[in-house]
């Protein structure tokens, strides 16, 4: 009887803690704002109303900025811990300028690869490198299964246009985050691989059969919650007709709580995509569409730069009204409390060191994922005693240090080369000096490069005239793998699926015969 009486007033206590939580705590803990790293003063402001978490916004901030940040908001006195969260999805999504972290990969490369193992452990070095930045959620992986070659918006960032590769990969990434302490959240739910428009812009519609997205596009989810290996789940800002004609899947109370809820037995966190993209406020305000996704059944409401008191004061009123059950605030609260205990946010643990073993695991990926698509005139190895050869690359400026990689390799290699880099839209000048440079080049190698959809006009023709000039050509695919299907006589084609240091050095040793190449396409290409 004595321990009797010492436990109860603990769990009076305890219970007296729960009734005091106040509504607009509860709704508070449902929102989520993006952040700059030098938005920390507003962000206290923010802490101190109990806001459930914060996504830090792409920026040129250094590691110890970002560490800055986030150890300010640790040292803040609040009762919730937030969420600290960003797409640390690599390729096109995320970059090392941003938040001074390690590169990744982009998820198409990993799909060429193909490993399982090393894509787990590569993601739980990311996972670390999170933890030393003091972020603890990422949204990420990527489950879209890139049906549509002309997407604008997925493309590279999906594994492959296989839903099981996508799902064995997309669960290696949540496994490698888990062993760092890191929360996932898989999206776009139900699927955003078909999409002809891009989500940020406008609302895209997806107009598949129902059997159609249950077999292919919401395969990975299913797999993965049938496992019970996801806990936060992000919708699509996407309208599936044969789901829902007339709500987007982030607003659909059919499709999160029906699908996901009821014939799907989803039970952890749903979050909505950014609320503050096109696709809902070309149709509603952010406030009313953040009630609106709570409703119908979203847990966390990703607002963006919206107006987090306007968004929480909204859905107070609207539960005043009794236009929205107490119940479902409630089961919202109880679930976003339950992860954060699972991933012990209020206790961050400290990254390591990891660059060796990082560099070792992508130089290992990129080894695998480098693909060798067709050589019909037998051109590869590349002859070191042919004469001078021309590498005429069209990328981006961000990665000409990594294409310089590829250059020093191959001169190491005891190659004859000069490397040209264009941009991705040739100029007319750029255009005749590309021409001038072929005829003057038995052998060119063309570093193509398209973020996705449609192939810049400009670039492709340069190509084409590079193609009809070159005696040896040879086509590399910097990026995006669906460029190639506009080069059908390209006699040899190559794949990198992205630009690294890793996957230059890989290209090089494939060209110069000091290698193998072992990717595997991971899409299905339809030439012209």
């Amino acid at each position: 009887m004595k321990k009797l009486h010492l436990i109860l007033p603990f769990v009076f206590a305890l219970f007296a803690q729960a009734q005091e939580i106040s509504l607009k705590d509860k709704i508070s803990q449902c929102i989520i704002v993006s952040a700059d790293t030098d938005d920390i003063e507003k962000i206290k402001k923010l802490l101190s109303e109990n806001i459930g978490g914060i996504q830090l916004q792409w920026g040129d901030f250094s590691l110890q900025e970002t560490q800055k940040f986030t150890s300010k908001i640790y040292e803040s006195t609040f009762i919730f811990h937030p969420f600290i969260a960003i797409d640390y999805e690599g390729g096109t999504v995320f970059h090392s300028e941003t938040l001074g972290l390690m590169d990744l990969p982009t998820n198409m490369m990993l799909g060429a690869a193909n490993d399982n193992n090393d894509t787990a452990s590569l993601f739980y070095l990311a996972g670390l490198e999170l933890k030393k930045a003091g972020i603890n959620m990422s949204f990420t992986p990527v489950l879209d299964v890139n049906s549509n070659p002309m997407n604008p918006i997925i493309g590279i960032r999906s594994f492959s246009s296989n839903p099981e590769k996508v799902y064995m990969l997309g669960n290696s990434v949540i496994n490698g985050f888990k062993a760092a302490n890191i929360l996932s959240s898989v999206k776009h739910f139900p699927g955003h691989g078909d999409t002809y428009l891009d989500s940020h812009k406008t609302l895209p519609q997806v107009n598949l059969p129902e059997h159609e997205l249950i077999n292919r596009h919401i395969y990975p989810f299913k797999r993965i919650i049938d496992e019970k290996n996801a806990d936060c789940l992000m919708t699509a800002h996407v309208l599936y007709p044969a789901l829902d004609k007339d709500m987007p899947a982030s607003l659909s109370a059919k499709i999160m709580k029906n699908i996901l809820r009821e014939n799907l037995k989803y039970d952890n966190l749903i979050i909505t995509d950014s609320l503050d993209m096109k696709a809902i406020t070309s149709k509603y305000d952010i406030p009313t569409a953040a009630f609106t996704a709570l409703k119908n059944g979203a847990d966390l409401l990703l607002i963006g730069r919206g107006d987090f008191y306007a968004v929480r004061d909204k859905i107070v009123s609207e539960v005043l009204k009794g236009n929205i059950d107490i119940n479902r605030i409630n089961e919202s609260f109880e679930r976003i409390q339950r992860i954060k205990k699972r991933y012990n946010l209020g206790n961050p643990r400290k990254g390591d060191e990891f660059n060796r073993a990082y560099d070792s695991i992508t130089r290992s990926l990129s080894a695998k994922a480098v693909t060798l698509f067709k050589d019909s005139l037998n051109f590869l190895p590349l002859d070191s005693k042919s004469g001078e050869i021309a590498a005429i690359f069209f990328v981006p400026e961000r990665f000409y240090p990594d294409t310089i990689v590829f250059y020093k390799k191959m001169l190491e290699y005891g190659y004859d080369i000069k490397q040209y880099n264009f941009s991705i839209n040739p100029s007319a000048e750029d255009l005749a000096k590309v021409e001038d440079i072929a005829k003057r080049h038995k052998s060119v190698l063309i570093g193509s490069f398209q973020w996705s959809g449609v192939q810049n006009f400009n670039q492709k023709k340069a190509i084409n005239k590079i193609l009809s000039l070159s005696l040896k050509p040879v086509l590399i695919s910097l990026m995006s793998p669906y460029d190639i299907s506009n080069y059908p006589k390209a006699p040899s084609i190559m794949l990198t699926y992205g630009i690294t240091p890793f996957t230059m050095e890989t290209l090089a040793d494939i060209l110069s015969g000091k290698s193998s190449p072992k990717g595997v396409l991971p899409v299905q290409i339809n030439f012209d």
